[in-house]
């Protein structure tokens, strides 16, 4: 069986596991794209995983509505996730944030992966979610329908020419641009091993937007200083509607990683 067989057999066992009664529960969530729902492998919980939008190239915010097998909400819970992408010659993981152990005030557990490559229909994500709530201990794997190739890249890769190590630098914000001051956000992780892609937290990046078209840059902007787990703030400031490109410098120390990456944001 080819493949490409294989691909499409997953997606509809995806969609089928869904009774009538759960696709109409998916829909009523308007908020949200359901990207799959599935029970685990020991019957002990079902596992709904939605995103503000279809799954694309960079950082993926992840909503979880996990139950138990009597369909109560789990109220407290350890969830460790492991994305892996399947590739027609090897299998690689990608970056990613576990969830807190209480979901949020809307009940979902909120985690993300950084999906590093897009998929097609010979090569696809699955995500496995372990869980281990009040003792009981069980794992889900779901099947990733798709994952985008933007136009807009929200992912750059970069090879440090110091030690030839590979970055993945992710933009979160701005998500919906305004002309004026805009949050900056980025997150930045290394690859370890094909199974290990740690956040960077000891990085020095700074920011220089420009509008190609025009010929000109935006004063007041703020270069982004690391937070937590890989997480880098600042602010950026776009003077007009039109296309941007916000020009990326990253030093770890005194040694510059890369002084040519850039994001292209146009509203």
């Amino acid at each position: 069986m080819s493949n490409k067989i294989i691909y499409f057999l997953l997606l509809s066992i995806v969609v089928m596991s869904c009774s009538k009664d759960d696709v109409t529960k998916l829909e009523e969530k308007s908020t949200f794209v359901s990207i799959a729902y599935v029970q685990t492998n020991g019957g002990q919980f079902t596992v709904e995983l939605l995103a503000a939008d279809t799954l694309f190239e960079g950082f993926n915010k992840l909503y979880f509505d996990i139950k138990n097998a009597d369909q109560s909400k789990v109220s407290s819970a350890n969830i460790m996730l492991n994305p892996m992408m399947h590739m027609t010659m090897k299998s690689h993981s990608a970056p990613k944030e576990n969830p807190a152990s209480t979901p949020n005030n809307d009940g979902y557990y909120e985690g993300a992966v950084v999906f590093i490559m897009p998929s097609n229909p010979d090569e696809g994500w699955t995500l496995t979610i372990a869980i281990e709530s009040e003792g009981v201990k069980d794992t889900a794997k779901l099947v990733i329908p798709v994952v985008r190739n933007l136009d807009e890249k929200k992912k750059i890769n970069i090879i440090s020419p110091i030690d030839e190590t590979k970055y993945f630098v992710s933009i979160l914000e701005p998500s919906s641009p305004i002309v004026g001051i805009n949050n900056f956000e980025v997150t930045v992780h290394y690859k370890a091993s094909m199974m290990s892609f740690p956040a960077a937290e000891d990085l020095t990046i700074s920011i220089e937007p420009e509008m190609p078209s025009m010929d000109h840059g935006s004063p007041n902007n703020q270069d982004p200083l690391h937070s937590l787990m890989g997480h880098y703030n600042g602010k950026v400031n776009f003077t007009m509607t039109g296309w941007w490109r916000v020009n990326v410098t990253i030093k770890k120390g005194e040694d510059v990683i890369s002084d040519d990456a850039y994001f292209d944001i146009t509203f």
